[in-house]
């Protein structure tokens, strides 16, 4: 079992959120503990972003070599919802 939970930020999460590239560093990832306080903490920021929109967690597919277990997008209430590269 894992030590740790990595959630990689997508360029949607600035782009349409408060949340800024300075608050996370170089690497734009975040390290959880573990999957549910990865959860928990997307919670507690969709309460902030609620009226524009989601923040979800997308668990990376079982081929993505890099070292990320899960991808941070937002996707707006309203209008299209533009995949992040």
């Amino acid at each position: 079992m894992p030590d740790n939970y990595l959630v990689e930020l997508k360029d949607s999460v600035f782009r349409e959120t408060s949340l800024t590239e300075a608050e996370f560093g170089d690497d734009l990832c975040i390290e959880f503990p573990s999957e549910a306080d990865a959860a928990e903490w997307v919670s507690e920021q969709n309460r902030s972003h609620s009226e524009m929109g989601e923040l979800t967690l997308h668990t990376a597919h079982p081929n993505d070599t890099s070292d990320v277990d899960a991808y941070l997008v937002f996707r707006p209430s309203q209008g299209v919802w533009v995949v992040d590269s």
